[in-house]
């Protein structure tokens, strides 16, 4: 009897994880993101931390081949180090094309990002994608991790 319990349990996670999201959550959810990557494009790290789950390594996040686990690792050893440099500047950031799956508490979205920027005074431009994966908390949704390429 513990395999069709645990059967049950699996069945009922899958039709949870399949069902419609819903509208308001989609449109909270892809909020959360607008807000997040607008932050970065205004070089806005306090501002970026608000959309995130900022304590101990509650936040991943996965650049091409380089990763950061936690909050404070990202924004102090990549961001503020980016943002700092003056070798770099940063004409567009931009996320869009937003695919949004949810739960109760747990969605994922999936994005495209456009870059327009400058490297030691060289124009370069590019086009990747991105995974975010965000949980429900008292104050809203939150990103848990990010995968962009």
């Amino acid at each position: 009897m513990d395999w069709i319990r645990h059967g049950s349990i699996g069945a009922a996670a899958a039709i949870a994880m399949s069902s419609p999201v819903l509208a308001d959550d989609a449109a909270d959810i892809t909020a959360v993101l607008e807000s997040y990557s607008g932050a970065l494009a205004e070089e806005n790290v306090q501002e970026a931390e608000r959309w995130v789950l900022p304590d101990g390594t509650d936040f991943t996040i996965f650049e091409g081949s380089g990763s950061d686990i936690g909050w404070a690792e990202y924004r102090d050893h990549h961001l503020a180090p980016e943002f700092a440099a003056e070798h770099v500047t940063f004409h567009v950031y931009d996320w869009s094309g937003y695919s949004v799956n949810a739960d109760r508490n747990v969605a994922f979205a999936t994005f495209d990002i456009r870059m327009e920027y400058e490297v030691r005074g060289e124009a370069r431009e590019r086009d990747a994608h991105g995974t975010a994966i965000l949980v429900r908390t008292d104050t809203g949704w939150r990103i848990k991790h990010l995968h962009t390429s």
